[in-house]
């Protein structure tokens, strides 16, 4: 018989740990696009069968003791065109018992594209105290719930925040997330987050982001959907320099800089569309601010052809 590692050992009952602090947001948007937000005190939250969505159909989150089946299969209901309700109470009947728990440690929340939401609270999870969930926002496609909480505060914030963001659902998700830990969160802390959005054009589209490991998980997902966007004004100025509007194009840059959070990618594609219009200036700038992040990839971006009307630049000269 052999003997875990004592690192390893701890992992795997961290992993196994039941994560009795969770709080998440499921909503969908009038275009179809459907989506969750959850932030928990447990180790990647986003790929253990809590967050599931699909376009056009609805969004569910399976906490507490999660039943990954609830997910695909509620979904699936959703889609032959049950009810919220019909769907939660077909899940809780067939629950199996699953992992060992029953529906007394299950929390879930669901909702449907065509309107309509769903919750439940099992008997154990209710103990973990506060637990509870809110469905009744606006137009019916949102259900916020959450165990282990501060208290009330944190899923009326989330409420608030979605449904006075406007913007992408991907944004109100977020920031109804960010809300609910501003006013708390969970007692015991953070440690994983994720933020995924089905849209009905799919592919990049989509948003399926997540922090697997932070004591900042909830910051720290807010960074990386700013790096998304940060892509996104990128591409966004290459656009606008090919149709000719300069000015947009620069504003788009400062916008995917300021969002980059240190994303030393961003600013290499900065400077090689600077000197791809010419603007030698811009890009000597933009080259300075990727040496502060990356000196070795500016040794290499420089040794590229493009670079060649820099040569000669006492400055670009000592960083090659």
């Amino acid at each position: 018989m052999f003997m875990l590692r004592p690192c390893l050992a701890l992992l795997l009952a961290a992993v196994a740990a039941p994560a009795w602090a969770t709080f998440s947001i499921a909503a969908c948007n009038e275009a179809g696009d459907c989506g969750v937000a959850v932030a928990t005190h447990n180790l990647a939250v986003g790929g253990v069968g809590v967050p599931w969505a699909q376009a056009k159909v609805g969004a569910v989150a399976s906490q507490f003791e999660t039943n990954p089946t609830y997910g695909s299969k509620g979904l699936a209901l959703l889609a032959e065109g049950r009810t919220p309700a019909q769907v939660l109470k077909q899940l809780l009947d067939e629950d199996g018992d699953f992992d060992g728990t029953t529906i007394a440690e299950r929390q879930v929340g669901l909702v449907s594209a065509r309107g309509g939401n769903a919750q439940y609270t099992g008997a154990t999870a209710q103990r973990a105290d506060w637990a509870d969930w809110a469905g009744a926002v606006g137009e019916g496609k949102v259900s916020v719930q959450g165990n282990g909480l501060a208290g009330p505060d944190v899923l009326a914030a989330m409420q608030r925040a979605f449904t006075t963001t406007h913007g992408a659902l991907a944004a109100r998700l977020l920031a109804a997330l960010e809300a609910g830990q501003a006013a708390g969160g969970q007692r015991s802390g953070q440690w994983s987050a994720a933020l995924l959005v089905r849209t009905p054009g799919g592919d990049w589209q989509d948003t399926d982001l997540r922090v697997d490991a932070d004591p900042r998980a909830v910051a720290r997902l807010r960074e990386l959907y700013d790096m998304r966007l940060s892509n996104e004004a990128i591409i966004r100025a290459e656009q606008q320099w090919e149709q000719g509007d300069v000015a947009g194009a620069h504003a788009s840059l400062a916008t995917s800089l300021a969002l980059a959070h240190g994303w030393d990618r961003t600013w290499a594609r900065a400077a090689r569309l600077a000197m791809s219009h010419d603007e030698t200036a811009l890009a000597r700038e933009y080259l300075a601010g990727l040496r502060a992040l990356n000196p070795g990839w500016v040794k290499q971006e420089l040794a590229l052809p493009l670079y060649a009307p820099l040569r000669g630049d006492a400055v670009v000269e000592a960083w090659r």
